[in-house]
């Protein structure tokens, strides 16, 4: 956890710019972190501004935890940030979680709505995924007088979209003692997906892993729709999921070394705040 202000706010523009630069984000896509001072309210941008082009503090905003309501009077219009409760929802129900992205990826919604799971195909994205990735069905959740345009923009909608992080079994009765979740990702019908992290670089890199295991997927099934011979797409098997998740939680560090580097060199991104590092890895991945 990071315990400087500063440096959690460069992360934070830090990982608007490399989802953008890896397509994860386009002009929409958000990302916020729990205010490493503050343990009632949690960070994210707030202007309406592309994640591509957040710079500066002024350009996050700070919501309470409790009800995603703005923590500061001179706060952003809180209706730029209408889908806080994505985030105000993940962050209020599991307190080991501490950055959380939600991603458009064309890549990913396919896995959404054409009825084939969303399942782990190879190392560096297996352990996280599980065996597949659940997925949000907010028509389930409308009531009749609701907007239904997919956005997770009230409570009962972020609430619902965190339950779907727990297997059925944790929903049950005992749900509210339950304060880890199940899942690290969770599609959302017809809108896009959302992942978590004990980190902004670990979430970031969940994130980008999603899209590219994604591309893999699909490309797979391609391939063994065209052979004709219906061998059937081998997926990450169950023991190698555990064994990768151990690689995943290790490996998001030199990914960040290589992705921030690149962020700093494009002349599109600006921080103000610098381009903080985080620990170099401690083994190899």
């Amino acid at each position: 956890m990071v315990a400087n202000l500063t440096q959690t706010l460069s992360l934070l523009i830090t990982a608007n710019h490399i989802l953008d630069y890896y397509s994860v984000f386009t002009g929409y896509g958000h990302i916020s972190v729990r205010n490493p001072l503050n343990n009632a309210t949690f960070l994210m941008t707030g202007n309406g501004q592309p994640p591509a082009l957040v710079r500066s503090p002024q350009d996050i905003d700070e919501f309470y935890l409790e009800d995603a309501s703005p923590a500061n009077e001179g706060s952003q219009n809180p209706m730029n940030t209408s889908e806080r409760f994505i985030h105000q929802g993940l962050l209020k129900r599991f307190p080991s979680l501490q950055s959380v992205v939600h991603s458009h990826s064309r890549s990913v919604i396919p896995f959404g709505i054409g009825g084939v799971p969303f399942q782990p195909t190879y190392h560096l994205a297996g352990g996280f995924i599980g065996e597949e990735a659940p997925v949000f069905e907010i028509a389930d959740y409308y009531a009749p007088n609701d907007t239904q345009d997919l956005l997770v923009n009230k409570p009962r909608f972020g609430q619902a979209l965190a339950n779907t992080f727990l297997t059925s079994a944790h929903n049950a009765s005992s749900a509210a003692d339950v304060l880890e979740p199940d899942y690290n990702l969770v599609l959302q019908r017809g809108h896009g997906f959302t992942t978590t992290g004990t980190s902004i670089p670990q979430a970031v890199y969940r994130a980008v892993y999603t899209t590219w295991n994604a591309e893999v997927q699909a490309s797979a099934i391609t391939i063994n729709d065209a052979a004709g011979q219906n061998r059937g797409v081998r997926y990450i098997a169950q023991q190698e999921l555990a064994d990768t998740l151990t690689l995943d939680n290790g490996a998001y560090t030199r990914d960040w070394m290589l992705w921030a580097a690149q962020v700093g060199v494009n002349p599109l991104y600006k921080n103000d705040l610098g381009y903080a590092s985080i620990p170099a890895p401690s083994r190899s991945a």
